[in-house]
């Protein structure tokens, strides 16, 4: 029973060309097989000499004589000392192609989507590790849908509605606080029809708009020192500095409410932009609600840092606002020009520079933004800032490196039209938010295992 049993299955085999091997390797085999002392079967002979390719359509693979034949001791024999042939089929791996059915192919996701590509809405945008994880259920083909027609779009997950709310809310209270500063002009424009001139028309309509919002949406060091009590205790006099009714209130909010001022479109346009690259990182590490004190933090630390800066760095800080406003006019290339029909010279620019420092008002959100990058350059180094019509991806700390360079470079060329003394303390800002704070909040558990991946790619060098 048992040598019919296995010459029928050695027929079988025989007959499928894929597995048998060739008649010069199978004559060596028989003829090694005569001289050996022990007793081999039909089977043991086939299963030694087959070598199947990996590409051959193949049911049978029979397993090495090697492999096989590992702990001969524990294997049952036959009565004359010979491994019986029915005990090789539990040795034997019948294996077929991976084939999936057609109801697994349809499970199966496609290529991973490509990072999204800046686009005139979206200028500038981050990627790397703190992008959305592939949620493959996301790509699955409905049930009985038709497989040339294209996937449905994934929903969108928690995180990228909660930076849809956060950019939302900044980019709303940013435009309102922007068109009040054009209240002003839209006023004197709606009384056209009176007879005043434009002097007269800019006392009346303009210059107390203008007075009420530099109160409440612009910061000063010198009207911070004011407001602080400085100057008053110090004995110096301080022109038009009249108390009035609304000034705690003003204290405090002096170093918030400049955060979400904009009195350019340019200025406007550049830092939402900023915004809505920077955001869904901050979203994606924090959550919405981290995010947004993160942000008020900031941007309060910005504004207060700005004092001591004045205070080591400034040699006009005794000054209060009026006189260091007045003689920061008079220092004026226009005005020196005008007068000596000369250029200025190398001390009055300096002069006039530390003076601008220290009286000019100052707002945007340019600040906060550059913490939002510090943040990002610590948490994520190998993230990549990607902007519109450059095809090369920036890296975010050689990006944030590149800015505070530039920075210190304009403090350098004395140049007053960048706000450089307000970027840097938004750096120092954000460092501070994150190593008291943010450094001790536990990321997603996604997020880690993909800066994880990230930080080991890149020390392969495969990024």
């Amino acid at each position: 029973m048992n040598a019919s049993l296995s010459l029928r299955l050695a027929s079988q085999l025989v007959s499928r060309p894929c597995v048998c091997a060739g008649p010069i390797r199978s004559l060596a085999l028989l003829r090694t097989a005569s001289n050996t002392t022990t007793s081999t079967t039909p089977l043991s002979l086939l299963r030694a000499g087959t070598n199947p390719t990996p590409s051959a359509r193949s049911i049978w693979t029979v397993t090495s004589q090697l492999a096989v034949r590992q702990d001969d001791s524990k294997r049952p024999r036959a009565s004359n000392g010979t491994t019986s042939p029915l005990t090789f089929l539990r040795h034997i791996s019948f294996s077929r192609r991976s084939r999936p059915s057609p109801r697994i192919r349809e499970r199966q996701s496609p290529s991973l989507p490509a990072p999204p590509e800046p686009t005139i809405a979206k200028p500038a945008s981050i990627t790397g590790a703190e992008q959305e994880p592939i949620r493959y259920t996301d790509y699955m083909r409905p049930p009985g849908s038709d497989s040339s027609e294209p996937l449905p779009p994934p929903p969108p997950s928690e995180s990228q509605k909660a930076t849809s709310r956060f950019i939302g809310m900044l980019g709303v209270i940013y435009f309102i606080v922007y068109l009040l500063w054009w209240a002003p002009y839209l006023a004197a424009y709606a009384h056209t029809s009176e007879e005043l001139t434009a002097a007269e028309k800019f006392t009346k309509y303009i210059k107390p708009w203008k007075l009420w919002l530099e109160k409440w949406f612009t910061f000063s060091p010198s009207v911070a020192l004011e407001r602080l009590g400085y100057y008053s205790s110090r004995g110096l006099p301080v022109p038009g500095g009249a108390e009035d009714k609304d000034r705690w209130l003003s204290t405090f909010t002096q170093f918030l409410l400049p955060a979400f001022s904009h009195a350019e479109t340019f200025h406007l346009a550049f830092n939402f932009f900023a915004l809505q690259a920077l955001a869904p990182t901050m979203i994606r590490y924090y959550g919405f609600r981290r995010s947004v004190l993160a942000y008020l933090g900031i941007a309060v630390l910005n504004f207060a840092l700005i004092i001591p800066y004045d205070r080591l760095f400034n040699p006009y800080t005794e000054l209060p606002q009026p006189i260091a406003l007045t003689r920061w006019h008079n220092t004026h290339e226009r005005v020196i020009r005008h007068e000596t029909k000369n250029l200025p010279s190398k001390a009055q620019v300096e002069e006039h520079y530390k003076l601008g420092e220290h009286c000019r008002p100052s707002l945007g959100a340019s600040g906060v933004l550059y913490g939002f990058l510090a943040i990002t350059a610590i948490v994520n180094p190998a993230a990549t800032f990607e902007l519109m019509f450059i095809p090369i991806g920036i890296s975010v700390r050689t990006l944030f490196m590149g800015l505070c360079t530039l920075d210190l470079t304009f403090i350098g060329l004395r140049n007053e039209n960048w706000g450089t003394a307000g970027h840097l303390t938004g750096a120092v800002g954000g460092l501070i938010v994150w190593a008291a704070w943010l450094r001790r909040v536990r990321l997603p558990p996604d997020v880690q295992r993909q800066l994880m991946m990230h930080m080991r790619r890149k020390k392969m060098g495969l990024d």
